[in-house]
């Protein structure tokens, strides 16, 4: 399993992936947040984020934008801590539409690939460079944390619940993020 993520000046990336014998590659463009977007996506499907359940029977969904190329990303949680990894592309008329990549993999494999390249990502950019470099969106800290704590502990970042009158409100530790990100880095 390979994972590549590299921002390729400002507003574009370079993705590669390769699961088996199946590989991709894809240039995502500054009109999607391709990187927020994909973590959102892979956080929502495991069962320990997803307390609802919907998705683990649908799955998540993100869409990549290249003008006039499309990634569309189908990730689906299906049991045994494996996901099921679909990516189809097409034009934006949709008319062709190829399936590129459908391969399981196991889903700690996969998030540990996807981490380390956000990871390297932020050492290199840092999190208001990262903002410069693609423009319209921010870099995705508190969906990378939670998915970071997730890998290292098997368990939801740390996040205080407390009743105000009749309002739920919820808060984390801003010194613990702190420590946790100088931890990483």
């Amino acid at each position: 399993m390979r994972f590549e993520y590299k921002l390729q000046g400002a507003g574009w990336a370079d993705f590669y992936i390769e699961i088996n014998s199946q590989r991709f590659s894809f240039s995502p463009g500054y009109l999607t947040d391709a990187l927020g977007g994909i973590l959102n996506a892979i956080k929502e499907i495991h069962p320990l984020f997803d307390t609802e359940g919907d998705y683990k029977e649908y799955g998540s969904h993100y869409t990549w934008n290249a003008e006039p190329n499309v990634l569309e990303w189908n990730l689906k949680y299906i049991g045994n801590e494996k996901i099921l990894i679909n990516l189809t592309h097409f034009e934006d008329d949709e008319e062709e539409r190829v399936v590129v990549l459908n391969e399981e993999c196991p889903y700690d494999v996969f998030l540990n690939e996807v981490l380390r390249e956000v990871e390297l990502i932020l050492a290199e950019y840092g999190i208001v460079g990262y903002k410069e470099m693609w423009y319209e969106n921010e870099f995705p800290l508190s969906t990378f944390l939670e998915l970071k704590f997730y890998l290292e502990n098997k368990d939801r970042f740390p996040i205080a619940t407390n009743i105000v009158g009749n309002k739920e409100m919820r808060k984390s530790e801003l010194k613990f993020e702190l420590d946790f990100i100088n931890k990483i880095i």
